[in-house]
C-alpha cells in the first residue's frame, strides 16, 4: 500500500523514473514528474520541464509541483543517461555535464524539497537513486564520481533535516535492465547471484517501500538493488 499521496519524481523520461511514477499512481498517489526537455512530457500526468542543474528552474518546479498537488510528501530522483568513456578520452565538458545532471540535480531537488517539507511542518520522505558503480569501474569515472556524491549526500541530508521528520535514503541500482545497464557492461559485471537481471519495476517497488513514513528511523541508508552483486557496506 502506498502511503504518500503527493509525490514528485524527477527524470520521468527515463525507464526508472517512468516505472516509479507508474508504481505510485497505481497505488492512488498524486504525482508530478520532471524531465530535462519537452520531449519527455506526457499528456497523462503533469510533467514539468526543468534543467536539473539550474537552481532557479528546480525551485520553480518544486513550487509548481507542491501547488498542483496541494503539498509535497515525497521526492524520488531518477537521472538522465550515464556517461561511459575511457578516463583519458573524455572531456571535462562531458564529465561535468553528467555530474551536473545527476549529482548537482539531486542536490538541488533535495534542497528545495527539504526546505518545503520543513516549512510545511509535515515532514516527508526522499529516495535518491544512484548507481552501484559508486565503487568505481573502468570507463565509469563520471558515473562513480556522481554516484559516490549522492551516497554521501544521503548521509548529510539525513543529519540536516532528520529532526524535521524528513527521512532520506538512497537506492543504488545495478544489474537492472534500463538505460544504465551500459555501466554494468563497462564495469565487467556478470550475471548476478539471483541468476537474472532485475527490472525497473522491482526497483520502483523498493523505492516505494523506502518512502513509507512508517519506516520511521530507517533513514540515511544506501540500499543496493543489484541482484546480490554488491558485498560492500556504504
Amino acid at each position: 500500500m502506498v502511503e504518500q499521496q503527493r509525490v514528485l519524481i524527477t527524470g520521468v523520461d527515463t525507464e526508472l523514473g517512468a516505472a516509479v511514477r507508474d508504481h505510485f499512481r497505481a497505488g492512488g498517489a498524486s504525482t508530478v514528474g520532471t524531465c530535462g526537455s519537452p520531449a519527455g512530457t506526457s499528456a497523462e500526468a503533469l510533467t514539468i520541464v526543468a534543467d536539473p542543474a539550474d537552481s532557479t528552474a528546480v525551485r520553480a518546479a518544486v513550487a509548481q509541483a507542491a501547488e498542483a498537488m496541494g503539498g509535497l510528501d515525497t521526492l524520488v530522483t531518477a537521472h538522465a543517461l550515464p556517461h561511459v568513456a575511457a578516463l583519458t578520452a573524455q572531456s571535462m565538458d562531458d564529465f561535468w555535464a553528467h555530474v551536473d545532471a545527476t549529482l548537482t540535480g539531486t542536490f538541488l531537488f533535495a534542497q528545495a524539497t527539504a526546505e518545503h517539507m520543513r516549512d510545511a511542518g509535515d515532514g516527508g520522505r526522499m529516495v535518491l537513486t544512484t548507481s552501484r558503480w559508486h565503487v568505481g569501474g573502468p570507463e565509469l569515472a563520471a558515473v562513480a564520481t556522481a554516484a559516490g556524491g549522492i551516497a554521501a549526500l544521503t548521509k548529510s541530508l539525513t543529519r540536516d533535516f532528520g529532526r524535521f521528520g524528513i527521512g532520506v535514503n538512497a537506492v543504488a541500482v545495478g544489474a537492472v535492465e534500463s538505460e544504465w545497464a551500459v555501466c554494468d557492461v563497462a564495469g565487467g559485471a556478470g550475471l548476478p547471484p539471483v541468476g537474472r537481471r532485475g527490472s525497473v519495476t522491482e526497483v520502483a517497488r523498493t523505492i516505494g517501500l523506502l518512502c513509507q513514513r512508517r519506516l520511521g528511523a530507517a533513514v540515511g541508508q544506501v540500499v543496493n538493488v543489484d541482484g546480490g552483486l554488491s558485498r560492500n557496506r556504504v
